[in-house]
């Protein structure tokens, strides 16, 4: 299954939530799919991951891989690549 990065849209300040949780990686079949992956993760903060973009990243997980969350910037705000569309 391709690999997922769940992860807020540019801009998108008002998503964020009050645990600090700004992002998840999962494995699912689609980004639909890796969204409600990343809620599962999080139970009981009433799905978090609600708006989220969710961009996959590899076409499988290397072995080993577990799901997880991501409290605090995804990607750095020095971050000075391609925007994503």
């Amino acid at each position: 299954m391709p690999l997922y990065l769940v992860s807020r849209p540019k801009g998108a300040d008002h998503l964020k939530n009050p645990a600090g949780m700004h992002g998840a990686l999962v494995e699912a079949a689609d980004a639909a799919a890796a969204i409600a992956a990343a809620n599962a993760l999080a139970p009981r903060m009433n799905t978090p991951f609600a708006g989220y973009d969710a961009t996959e990243v590899a076409t499988a997980a290397a072995g080993g891989f577990a799901p997880a969350l991501i409290q605090g910037t995804v990607v750095g705000d020095a971050y000075s690549g391609p925007a994503r569309p």
